[in-house]
């Protein structure tokens, strides 16, 4: 086999370039900074006590003396994020929409980290009395819309059935992050857990294409 052919996978895309093992740790690390928040959210649930699933929100757990709880959930997920769009821009699967979602993600992370630091200080903003992590909120909420549904395209020529699920995260999202801020204040945490959850039919999909894209190209640079 020549270097051309060994440069090159069977469509044609130049798969020698690509680092196997940076993509297995992009893809690994997506995926534990997706779960950990989970581990966070219960644990701070208990630690506080009096939390009311349906009616307070992931906010609210990091409030008060157990806030580094889930201040540790929010950097484990802007990690995750972060390590996603690496992986994501190193194994580029498609075209203008595939760079806007690895944009988004990028944001995203940048966006969760301040969502921590912010509750971490208590700061709140100048003028309107609007809370900077309110603020916040909703610089996120298109990221987790457009995201998922610029890449839906170019994963779904990879694997089919992810672009529906790519397609539904931005709609999951949408749809319960517009009733989180819309319905009463009784309700309104369960339906910011459900919007929370749907971000879950992008991201752990998108974490495991990349570990087993660069575990399949390290079995076949190997190979050859």
């Amino acid at each position: 086999m020549d270097r051309t052919d060994r440069d090159h996978d069977a469509s044609g895309q130049i798969v020698a370039r690509e680092r196997p093992e940076l993509l297995m740790v992009c893809g690994c690390v997506g995926l534990i900074g997706s779960i950990l928040p989970l581990f966070t959210i219960v644990w701070a649930d208990i630690a506080a006590g009096d939390h009311d699933f349906i009616a307070d929100s992931i906010s609210d757990l990091a409030r008060g003396p157990d806030r580094f709880i889930m201040d540790f959930g929010f950097y484990a997920a802007a990690a995750g994020l972060m390590a996603l769009a690496i992986g994501a821009a190193h194994a580029h699967l498609g075209r203008t929409g595939w760079s806007l979602g690895i944009l988004a993600l990028s944001l995203a992370a940048l966006v969760v980290v301040m969502l921590g630091l912010w509750d971490a200080f208590g700061r709140t903003a100048e003028g309107d009395g609007m809370a900077v992590h309110t603020q916040l909120s909703f610089i996120l909420a298109p990221l987790f819309l457009v995201g998922p549904l610029f890449m839906a395209t170019a994963i779904g020529e990879q694997h089919r059935s992810l672009r529906w699920s790519f397609v539904a995260a931005g709609l999951v999202w949408f749809v319960f992050a517009a009733a989180f801020k819309l319905t009463p204040d009784s309700i309104d945490g369960i339906f910011e857990k459900i919007a929370f959850a749907g971000t879950y039919l992008w991201t752990l999909p998108l974490a495991t294409v990349l570990f087993r894209r660069g575990y399949d190209r390290s079995h076949r640079l190997a190979e050859t």
